[in-house]
């Protein structure tokens, strides 16, 4: 496990302390467990969305040709879909 050696310090409204505080109480959590855990799930987000995928033209016309292809059968899938789930059973 990774020592913490970095410090944060921001400014909050009472009206986003008081929100994130009865969230806290109910939760079980420290402020800084809180606050840590939701910025870094909202970063790891934020930069999945900014990936670049760069393809040369004729890349991309391929990719277009095989996402506009009809889908493929697939019998087996077919044949499991086609059974009683367990949601079904009564």
């Amino acid at each position: 496990m990774d020592t913490k050696t970095q410090r944060w310090s921001i400014r909050v409204t009472p009206a986003e302390d008081t929100v994130v505080r009865r969230v806290l109480a109910d939760a079980g959590m420290s402020l800084n467990e809180y606050v840590v855990s939701h910025a870094v799930a909202a970063a790891i987000d934020d930069l999945a969305d900014r990936r670049v995928f760069a393809l040369s033209s004729e890349a991309w016309d391929e990719l277009h040709q095989i996402l506009d292809r009809p889908p493929a059968p697939k019998p087996r899938i077919a044949a499991l879909l086609a059974e009683p789930s367990v949601l079904d059973a009564e």
